[in-house]
């Protein structure tokens, strides 16, 4: 097997005083996109699941969709809000349809992450040199599923964008 890092593969990735890694990922909505203002989303590989916080969250109109109303637990505690499939990730040339997300009743998360349900359809390759992450496919991908509420928290599909 041979894994590609190239410019259809690659995103910047920046820092901030946090000490978080973060990267933009534009969201694409129906009649909507967001290439031109991607969400800055932290790098997570220990969340499970992908954050976007309220303000992002009716931004995009995303609170017009079908949600679960949920406690999430994790380093924010135990948080209410809201789980709900975002229409369309834009990681690099590679649209992720369907991504689940939870996004939180309260304005206080300002946070943004970028889960472990995302992060499993790559394997991302973090160079710290030129300042890029790529994400080249995951040949494997085991998406994760949820047991006690019976629902996949992988996409639904993804998509390679052809220039």
């Amino acid at each position: 097997m041979t894994i590609t890092f190239d410019e259809k593969t690659k995103i910047k990735m920046y820092r901030l005083k946090d000490g978080h890694t973060y990267i933009s990922v534009p969201i694409v909505c129906e009649g909507r996109s967001g290439n031109d203002e991607p969400v800055p989303f932290i790098y997570d590989t220990g969340a499970f699941i992908t954050v976007l916080n309220r303000n992002r969250y009716e931004h995009f109109k995303l609170d017009s969709l079908p949600r679960h109303e949920v406690t999430l637990n994790g380093y924010v505690g135990g948080t209410p809000g809201y789980m709900y499939q975002i229409p369309g990730l834009q990681m690099g040339a590679r649209l992720l349809v369907g991504v689940w997300a939870f996004t939180p009743k309260s304005l206080e998360l300002k946070q943004n992450l970028l889960g472990s349900n995302v992060l499993e359809y790559f394997r991302p390759f973090q160079d710290n040199t030129n300042g890029f992450i790529y994400f080249p496919d995951n040949a494997t991908p085991k998406p994760y599923f949820s047991a006690k509420h019976n629902i996949s928290l992988a996409c639904e599909h993804v998509f390679h964008i052809e220039d």
